[in-house]
């Protein structure tokens, strides 16, 4: 029964993940969240009861302040100023989180289930992509159409790139460095550079700068000695990458800028930014709470700020610990700190192992989690689609990592 329930849950966790980024398919995501939702539980309660192999135990810097974030969390409701709404978006944003958190960290059993993973979410960034040039071409893409809106598909771009080198990773995690691997990851990589400039984001271009400058910086402190002996081999191809998004960059910096009239210049277009303005705004409305916040929920304070902003777009924080600190106040905020914190101690630590494939599942976390730091400054992405992506892809590492490491202690050959 385990071996069923652990298929199925691999099964219906891939389908619900690949469909992440649309919003066309609202059922068959539900539905597949759900039955890999059941699954999940059932493996729980039959390790409970000692028929299934033991959950492993992901650590106390993790699980205590995830347990105090969503704790917090939930007691805000009895001082949030919109009770309703804080309500309704606790058990959208914080139970169905912790249902997705359990379905990930269950599903990746093995390494082969990590491949599968994977695989399907590169399955649909190349349908989505292709779904994507196909309107352009057509001359009527609309983020909001099938790709849940240009915020959400620019950061669920950022999200997927650091699977890359699981991607070109050896065995057992990874298709293993042959050409075709490779290939197949320089041309997701293509995609990714094409889709992030069809977003016309800014912020995109410096947290994909992020995630391979990260990577390569983790990779040269872990893997010295290849380094050491081909430089070149390792440091063209970072540059060149980075000067492609450079340029991206401050194309997308130039055509944003154009919209405004011609005596306006690129600097005064960023510097007169509205969320300058809105931050200024939540330093005094975050003064007035400090320590409880209004209440859970991103858009708690939406019509008065936009109202007081004049700016219909101006409705939450755009920054994530800002509008957490908002929400929940300073321990709340605090409690969701130390828990990012407690995943990137987690992979530092998988980093510096001295099994190749632990330390690349590390590399892999901490350039998402980097990646998802720098495109949540700008904007606050843990909400709806994107927060699913994020817990589901950290957690999903976090899983095969933790069990990896267990079996790897016990001297059993690992998975």
């Amino acid at each position: 029964m385990t071996e069923h329930c652990n298929r199925t849950l691999l099964g219906f966790a891939a389908a619900y993940l690949a469909l992440l980024p649309t919003n066309a398919a609202t059922f068959a995501r539900s539905l597949t969240f759900g039955v890999s939702g059941v699954c999940a539980l059932i493996l729980v309660v039959l390790s409970l009861r000692g028929r299934a192999p033991r959950v492993p135990y992901v650590g106390t810097p993790i699980l205590l302040p995830l347990l105090l974030w969503v704790g917090w969390s939930t007691a805000s409701l009895a001082w949030s100023v919109e009770p309703s709404y804080s309500s309704g978006q606790l058990a959208r944003e914080v139970m169905d989180s912790l249902l997705a958190v359990l379905i990930f960290y269950m599903a990746p059993y093995n390494a082969r289930a990590l491949r599968v993973l994977v695989t399907c979410a590169f399955a649909s960034l190349v349908v989505f992509a292709l779904l994507s040039f196909a309107m352009d071409w057509r001359g009527n893409w609309d983020a909001g159409v099938s790709h849940n809106g240009v915020g959400p598909w620019s950061t669920w771009l950022v999200l997927i790139a650091p699977l890359l080198f699981l991607l070109i990773a050896p065995k057992p995690i990874g298709y293993g460095r042959r050409p075709a691997s490779i290939a197949i990851a320089l041309l997701l990589l293509v995609l990714i550079i094409f889709c992030a400039r069809m977003t016309d984001n800014r912020i995109v271009w410096i947290a994909l700068s992020a995630v391979f400058g990260a990577a390569s910086l983790i990779a040269a402190l872990r893997w010295r000695e290849p380094l050491t002996r081909r430089p070149v081999r390792f440091i063209l191809p970072l540059l060149a990458l980075l000067v492609v998004l450079a340029v991206a960059f401050v194309d997308a910096v130039k055509e944003r800028a154009s919209i405004y009239p011609r005596d306006v210049t690129v600097a005064a277009t960023i510097e007169n930014d509205p969320r300058v303005a809105l931050w200024e705004h939540l330093r005094v409305r975050i003064g007035e709470r400090p320590w409880l916040g209004y209440g859970f929920g991103r858009l708690i304070l939406a019509e008065p700020m936009s109202r007081e902003l004049d700016n219909p777009l101006l409705t939450h924080a755009h920054n994530v610990f800002a509008s957490q600190w908002l929400q929940t106040g300073f321990i709340g905020m605090a409690a969701f700190a130390l828990f990012v914190a407690g995943l990137l101690w987690r992979y530092a630590r998988f980093v510096r192992a001295p099994d190749e494939a632990l330390a690349i599942v590390g590399l892999v976390g901490i350039t998402l989690i980097t990646g998802w730091l720098v495109k949540n400054v700008t904007d606050d992405f843990l909400f709806r689609s994107n927060a699913k992506e994020f817990w589901a892809l950290t957690t999903m590492l976090l899983g095969y990592g933790v069990r990896r490491a267990q079996r790897l202690r016990k001297d059993v050959p690992a998975a």
